[in-house]
């Protein structure tokens, strides 16, 4: 990478350029970054609701819940499927895998859904929603008036919400609390039997009139023209003028119902302060900014209040906007502070201003590089993307505090500024590199997490990975070319004698005398070619060059001395500077002297490195006392927000009505009106709080904001002390307002297929987990019963009367809450018209209710005549009838036989018969003819308790199916923080209930969150270890002294955790993520000293001694690395001031702890355990050496006897010749001896140098 610094030092213009213009890019980028609470989260939920008017909870299950589960069960995106089925409605919740795309899981369900419509109660329409953060609302209103509700509640609709729908970025309004009006048409009943109109026919009347029908076009001279049939009821008196039918005339509609425009049945209470109010919700668009949404709206409010009258006030019951702001705020504090602790540090470290301000000036780039990519990855600025921001102040300084360390090593020693910079930037440049890539290959497998975990802190994970290659990029390119403009060089200091000096004040006069004459001559040659020239020489003669050398001799030698220890061996001329580099001395720096901070250090790493055995064991033990800390750590999923605001939850007893909620309400409210510290409540019974919640059960929900300054969990304590001690208001609990994702509650949820079964085993698991300590409440499905009217049906007796079961419940519905006929417009407002017939508030008025039953057949006046005439032809025993429907009937049939028709029945049918049957003057009489077609029906009631067993029955309001099987659930509310402690109670207890096999138990919401988040970070840091120890292996061409630096990071946790313990800090999410981060932290300033270590022994230095020097050269720098880290997080750590501590608190506690215990490992157990590994081989390779040696001797040997016994023979030989030739005189004596001196020499050989074995692993030589 050291290119990139050669590239950036020949270009220095352009690198300033681009600094400057990552700059503005940063600082424009910041400012258009969206401000949320949390990235946007696509729940992978949907919903699957409906309506099911009327119906109780078995009723909706069978006939709703059932048909769509069944479909919904077969589709494959489904993973898992819960259901609700209440009085009246049916709720389907469906899971999907993240990443889902919510649109084509919607078509999907609506699709099933379809499949399965025509099977359900007619009115039964599903619907499918789905939801996410973005559906959370931006700010809650509650609105109180000096005006009646009505006329706020027109003001709201008419004024408010078209205000402020204009709003750039709101998506939806929701007025919520007001009184919707209706047209209610009641029966008079006793007018309606005096008219002797048919009730039927009423709604049908209503049904069909005032909807215009078309009917085709009609040509004109004008064009064509829409023929419409029908006229738009628009008032109440054109409904009272409706025409029915009679008994004997047409009536109007008001002759026997009243028509009214009322207020629908209050369904929900509403209260500010304690007083009647409305609220309003503003929803945001996808892509809108909350904080300018949020403030926006509040700008909007005083025009609004001033234009609505009548003393409006909007009162903020829950806003995202100003805890957003100050957790941003706040988090900027601490970063800025953290900032200034790591300037502070490496100040004191390098004890330099420049050099500080150059290395400084690598954080506020490096975080404006990371804010440009945020903006252009679309990202937004978060509580999680802030605080990888504000976590990576005190790491990204960390490459440049190594570079600007090495640089000022090397101009300490002299030589030329280019080269040295370029020098020290390529030895620490590939260690940097590899650091870095750690740091940030741990976020890697974050980009594989599944679940909320991982689609969470993935722009934690983007954000820290721009910001570290920022970094680097940073100490490559622009510190080196900072630090050639600012940082000042050293010259090496020589001391002279006074004659040195003085010599070279000579030499200096003759030097400068010298270049004057030169300049003269110059000048004088140029006026006789008449050229104008202006000379300058920029290095003197090779006299004057000469003479400086050998006066400044000392000097000149320190000078190529320092160039040497600086490592290169080029030379800069006089005011130019070469940019050509040599060889680079690794061993640069070896033998500099020992500094005081250094001194500190060595009496550490020598005992050390002499008893590494002992170092080995006090490591073990430290392991071992780190794996006796975990189980005293306390986990949780997400810690506390620190919001303003918190819920209170009050479930009232089964059976209390609204009147009564409203009043079990009060003392709560005057808790929270008498608690100084709460500014503001807001209290909603049933219905909707906010968007927040749908449930139709009857509880009260209270958004309590505490006042500014006081962190609302700080009250939630005093506040639930003081509830408990209430009586005869149901069970009230607070609740933390959290905006972090993710259950409360620890669920355990039994199933079985016998209802029966299933109650017990819940009861017996409730009953079990109410002892289990720190618990906060223990809730099941089974304690929340309610009372139920049945209305059972008995099939032969409505037969009887013409009815069926759905007829009887049409009648019934009319009674209690009247028949929904459809919908006008009146006053450009739509109302819903619903037809009453006579309301039942008990239920023996219920067992009361009158119905319609079979008609009575009467007689009419025909039928009277006929009567007189079967009299007389019969012989006067006419008299026998009684001119009643069935008796009439009855006589007719008696004429047949005897001829006593007298009492004709009033139909046509009875009359035929006495008539056709009479033996004696029936036949051809006027009389009897003329009743013949008279007989007609005439409306009778009977009561509801004469077809039907009316009673009143204990059910729970709400049954529940998971994966389409019955089940309930026991909540159990942990008491604190240490979420796993109570899980693990809660699962020992759960193995001590005996529960059928036919139940089965499973544990879900906040246990079931945290195991599978723990587990998936737990497989995500065993990922990254690997991919750590790849990019080791890679840097350092081993496989061995990767394994050193990964025995570093169990260590790590010993402080992580040990501090965790120290400041009773849970182990969360953001814990996890901090211990992730670690594992590329940790081998950071490992792999920077094992790399000049290697350096070292590659350049023949002694195992020891390359050890301890690598170590000493490389403390200063792991130090302020380590401090300077450490002390940025500080100010987080502490959570100075408050904002985003659920976020950056645990996460910087355990990074600190971490990096102290890690810190101090590199510094004394790596270099052990280097030494343990390297000597280890070095052994082997001497072995493998000294047998090599003692084999090749033992040849030589054989071969030196060989070659002796050889020579010895060719002596012999020769020394007979030798006598010989003696014989002949003086000369052949000289010959003989200058023979015997060369068979001598010829017989002692030369030695051969050594054999040069070679290292089998590393092919090289051994070192000695």
């Amino acid at each position: 990478m050291s290119f990139l610094t050669r590239l950036s030092l020949k270009n220095r213009a352009l690198i300033a350029l681009i600094s400057v213009v990552a700059i503005i890019f940063g600082i424009i980028g910041a400012g258009a970054l969206k401000q949320e609470l949390f990235p946007s989260l696509e729940n992978p939920q949907a919903t699957v609701s409906a309506s099911y008017e009327g119906a109780t909870p078995e009723a909706v299950e069978q006939e709703v819940t059932d048909p769509l589960e069944g479909a919904l069960t077969a589709l494959p995106e489904v993973e898992d499927m819960t259901s609700t089925s209440e009085a009246g409605s049916s709720s389907i919740t469906v899971s999907t895998e993240y990443g889902e795309n919510s649109d084509d899981v919607v078509k999907s369900l609506q699709r099933a859904v379809s499949q399965v419509q025509a099977t359900l109660p007619d009115g039964v329409e599903p619907t499918v929603n789905t939801a996410g953060t973005d559906d959370i609302p931006v700010l809650a209103l509650s609105v109180t008036s000096d005006a009646d509700e009505d006329k706020l509640a027109a003001n709201l609709e008419d004024i408010a919400e078209p205000e402020l729908k204009k709003i750039d970025g709101v998506s939806q309004v929701m007025i919520a609390g007001a009184k919707t009006k209706q047209v209610e048409v009641t029966i008079r009943r006793d007018d309606l039997e005096d008219e002797g109109a048919n009730l039927d026919e009423i709604a049908g009347i209503l049904q069909s009139n005032g909807i215009p029908t078309s009917a085709g076009e009609l040509k004109s001279d004008e064009g064509t023209a829409p023929v419409e049939v029908g006229t738009r009821i628009r008032s109440v008196e054109a409904i009272e003028d409706l025409v029915i039918n009679g008994e004997d005339d047409p009536i109007k509609l008001s002759d026997v119902a009243d028509v009214t425009i009322a207020n629908e049945p209050v369904e929900s209470i509403s209260r500010t302060n304690g007083q009647p109010s409305l609220s309003v919700s503003v929803m945001k668009e996808t892509d809108a900014n909350t904080v300018d949404v949020s403030e926006a709206v509040a700008e909007k409010l005083p025009d609004l209040e001033q234009a609505m009258g009548e003393n409006t006030e909007f009162i903020s019951a829950f806003d995202q906007a100003p805890f957003i702001e100050q957790s941003i705020h706040d988090l900027l504090v601490e970063g800025g502070l953290g900032l200034f602790f790591a300037v502070l540090v490496i100040l004191v470290f390098l004890l330099s201003v420049r050099a500080t301000i150059i290395t400084a000036i690598s954080i506020p780039l490096s975080l404006l590089i990371a804010m440009v990519g945020l903006w252009m990855g679309g990202e937004t600025l978060n509580m999680l993307t802030l605080g990888a921001l504000t976590i990576s102040v005190g790491r990204v300084v960390d490459d440049s505090i190594v570079v600007i360390e090495a640089i000022r090593r090397r101009h300490a020693s002299g030589g030329q500024k280019f080269a040295n910079i370029l020098a020290a930037v390529s030895e620490v440049a590939g260690a940097i590199t590899a650091s870095t890539l750690t740091t940030v290959a741990v976020f890697l497998p974050l980009a594989f997490v599944s679940g909320q975990t991982g689609e969470m802190f993935r722009p934690f994970a983007l954000t820290a990975t721009i910001a570290l290659l920022s970094s680097l990029f940073v100490a490559l390119t622009i510190v080196p070319v900072l630090a050639y403009w600012f940082l000042r060089q050293r010259e090496a200091k020589v001391k002279l004698t006074r004659d040195e000096k003085k010599e070279i004040r000579r030499s200096r006069k003759g030097m400068v005398s010298e270049w004057r004459s030169e300049k003269k001559a110059a000048k004088k040659a140029s006026k006789k070619q008449n050229i104008l020239t202006v000379g300058r020489h920029d290095e003197p003669t090779e006299a004057a060059s000469a003479e400086v050398g050998t006066a400044g001799a000392g000097a000149s030698g320190a000078s190529t001395a320092g160039a040497a220890n600086g490592g290169t061996t080029s030379a800069g001329t006089r005011y130019g500077e070469t940019e050509e580099v040599g060889e680079v001395d690794e061993l640069a720096g070896m033998h500099s002297p020992v500094t005081r901070l250094q001194n500190t250090y060595m009496p550490v790493i020598s005992f050390s490195t002499k008893h590494p055995v002992a170092m080995i064991l006090v490591a073990v033990l430290i392991l071992a006392g780190t794996g006796a800390m975990i189980p005293q750590l306390k986990t949780e999923l997400f810690g506390d927000t620190g919001q303003d605001s918190l819920q209170v939850s009050q479930t009232f007893a089964p059976g209390t009505d609204l009147d009564e909620a409203s009043q079990q309400a009060e003392p709560v409210e005057k808790v929270l009106a008498d608690n100084s510290d709460v500014e503001s409540y807001q209290l909603s019974v049933g219905g909707s709080t906010f968007g927040f919640t749908d449930d139709s059960s009857l509880t009260g929900t209270y958004i309590v904001s505490s006042k500014s300054g006081v962190s609302a969990q700080s009250i939630s304590s005093q506040l639930q002390t003081e509830f408990d001690d209430l009586s005869d208001v149901g069970q009230v609990e607070v609740q933390s307002q959290s905006s972090t994702p993710g259950a409360q509650t620890i669920d355990v949820t039994l199933s079985a297929s016998d209802p029966q079964e299933l109650d017990d085993a819940t009861e017996a698991v409730t009953d079990k987990l109410e002892g289990v300590s720190g618990t906060q409440s223990v809730t099941s499905d089974l304690e929340a019963v309610q009372p139920v009217i049945e209305v059972e049906v008995d099939h032969e007796k409505a037969a009887e009367e013409d009815l069926t079961e759905a007829t009887i419940g049409q009648y019934v519905q009319r009674a209690m809450h009247g028949q929904n006929i459809g919908e006008v417009v009146i006053d450009d407002v739509s109302h819903s018209v619903l037809l009453f017939d006579r309301n039942a508030d008990t239920v023996d008025e219920l067992r009361n209710l009158k119905i319609p039953g079979k008609p009575e057949e009467t007689a009419s006046a025909g039928g009277a005549a006929g009567d007189e005439a079967g009299a007389d032809g019969a012989g006067g025993a006419g008299a026998a009838g009684d001119g009643a429907g069935g008796a009439g009937g009855a006589g007719g049939a008696g004429g047949a036989g005897d001829g006593a028709a007298g009492s004709g029945g009033g139909g046509a049918g009875a009359g035929g018969a006495g008539a056709g049957g009479g033996d004696a003057g029936a036949a051809g009489d006027p009389g009897a003819m003329a009743g013949a077609p008279a007989p007609t029906s005439e409306p009778r009631f009977i009561d509801l308790g004469d077809v039907a067993e009316v009673k009143e029955v204990k059910t729970a309001p709400t049954i529940r199916h998971t994966d389409s099987q019955r089940s309930t659930t026991v909540s159990v509310t942990p008491a604190g923080d240490d979420l796993g402690a109570v899980s693990s109670d809660v699962q020992t207890a759960l193995g001590e209930v005996d529960i059928p096999d036919s139940v089965s138990v499973d544990t879900g919401g906040a246990t079931q969150e945290q195991n599978e988040a723990f587990s998936q970070l737990g497989l995500a840091m065993l990922a990254a270890i690997l991919i750590v120890f790849v990019i080791m292996v890679a840097t350092f061409k081993s496989l061995l002294q990767p394994l050193i630096l990964l025995v570093s990071i169990p260590f790590a946790a010993t402080g992580s955790i040990a501090l965790s313990l120290l400041t009773d800090t849970p182990l969360g999410l953001t814990s996890m993520i901090g211990l992730l981060m670690l594992i590329g932290i940790v081998v950071t300033n490992a792999i920077v000293l094992i790399d000049l270590i290697n350096h070292f022994r590659v350049r023949g230095v002694g195992l020891r001694s390359a050890i301890v020097h690598g170590a000493r050269l490389r403390y200063r720098p792991i130090l302020m690395t380590a401090a300077a880290t450490i002390f940025a997080l500080v100010p987080m750590a502490l959570g100075l001031t408050g904002g985003g501590v659920f976020i950056s608190k645990p996460l910087a506690i355990v990074v600190i702890g971490g990096l102290v215990s890690s810190t101090l490992l590199t510094l004394i157990l790596v270099p052990v355990l280097y030494l343990l590994l390297e000597g280890t081989k070095e052994r082997r390779r001497e072995k493998k050496y000294v047998k090599n040696m003692a084999r090749g001797q033992v040849l030589d040997a054989a071969e030196a006897r060989a070659a002796a016994g050889s020579g010895a023979k060719s002596a012999r030989d020769e020394s007979t010749a030798g006598v010989e030739s003696e014989s002949a005189g003086a000369g052949g004596n000289e010959t003989a001896t200058a023979g015997g001196n060369g068979t001598a020499t010829a017989t002692a050989a030369p030695e051969e140098p050594e054999p040069k074995t070679q290292d089998p692993d590393t092919g090289e030589e051994p070192k000695h």
